[in-house]
């Protein structure tokens, strides 16, 4: 019976999904078949509202928002070295390795978004948050090559060469960089999860959707890309670093003006608390249970409620893949 307590402790992975008490049960039709649903979902401390909401035309949104995101930070980080070599006036080398500090830095900031947006702030509010972060970079990035950098007016073009930025100018460029950097790796990754959010899993025609929108989501992404590497390389190319920036600014606040008008459209899932504690229970669990027998699969079993459950976690179905 010990034995069969610890396998059963080891096993609490899977939480039930059950309706919450606030939700109204509504029976939905999924082709020839009727089902009978609840109006929301709980997943330990996450809801997920069912309603009208949501769908293809709140994922158009952000599929758009993503690709004018996309554009704006591109047309920074593509002709970034050239801008230090030409304008700032760094050796090939310091500028290749500022330029890997700086995208190293995008992808830490990545991981940041994806855990506040997942266990304290939600979706929606940490897209916003850093987009906002990422606007206020890129006007200060194009305010500063503006004022203080592109001097004199054309400079950096490869033939006209700039004069020595001042300490000024130097400090608001990094400022402003790092800014774009830590904005648009906070969103980026989030905005892909949010727009998952908007189809239903339950319903098998939203489940299609889902898999759709990540396929249109990557097409945005390299769609905007495509744009900065083309016409804003060519612009900066030739000596208008600025009209580039302003451009990629202007993208930046189209992007989150839409993402802001479309709120009242989404579908929102609240975050689900710290997952670290969960992923330190495993470990935990591994190396007490690690000279447990293992019992007959037939004996596992779970229970309905929080006995064979654990907080904000979905149910994952046993499988003998691993085997």
């Amino acid at each position: 019976m010990d034995s069969m307590d610890s396998l059963n402790a080891t096993n609490k992975f899977a939480l039930k999904v059950r309706s919450s008490e606030a939700c109204d049960d509504d029976t939905t039709k999924y082709g020839e078949n009727e089902k009978k649903v609840s109006s929301c979902l709980r997943i330990g401390d996450c809801t997920i509202k069912r309603n009208s909401k949501g769908g293809w035309n709140s994922a158009a949104v952000l599929l758009a928002n993503q690709g004018l995101a996309t554009l704006a930070f591109f047309g920074v980080g593509v002709n970034l070295v050239l801008f230090l070599t030409r304008v700032l006036g760094q050796d090939n080398a310091s500028a290749a390795n500022n330029v890997s500090k700086w995208t190293g830095t995008v992808y830490l900031c990545s991981l940041v978004g994806a855990f506040l947006s997942d266990s304290y702030w939600g979706r929606y509010l940490t897209c916003a948050i850093f987009q906002l972060i990422f606007v206020a970079g890129l006007v200060l990035l194009s305010l500063a090559s503006w004022l203080f950098l592109i001097k004199p007016s054309g400079c950096g073009d490869g033939a006209q060469p700039c004069t020595a930025a001042s300490s000024t100018g130097s400090v608001l460029f990094y400022l402003a960089i790092y800014l774009v950097a830590f904005g648009y790796g906070g969103h980026q990754p989030t905005v892909a999860t949010f727009g998952a959010d908007q189809f239903d899993d339950t319903n098998p025609k939203e489940k299609a959707s889902k898999a759709a929108f990540f396929a249109y989501f990557y097409f945005s992404l390299n769609l905007g890309s495509l744009f900065s590497n083309t016409i804003l390389v060519f612009y900066e190319d030739t000596g208008n670093w600025t009209l580039g920036f302003w451009v990629s600014t202007g993208s930046a606040v189209i992007a989150l003006v839409s993402f802001l008008f479309g709120s009242g459209g989404y579908r929102y899932v609240n975050p689900c608390g710290n997952p670290l504690p969960r992923v330190a229970q495993v470990f935990v669990a591994t190396v007490r249970k690690w000279n447990v027998a293992a019992g007959d699969e037939a004996e596992l079993y779970e229970v309905e409620g929080s006995e064979s459950a654990i907080k904000g976690s979905r149910k994952i179905q046993h499988s003998n893949d691993f085997e």
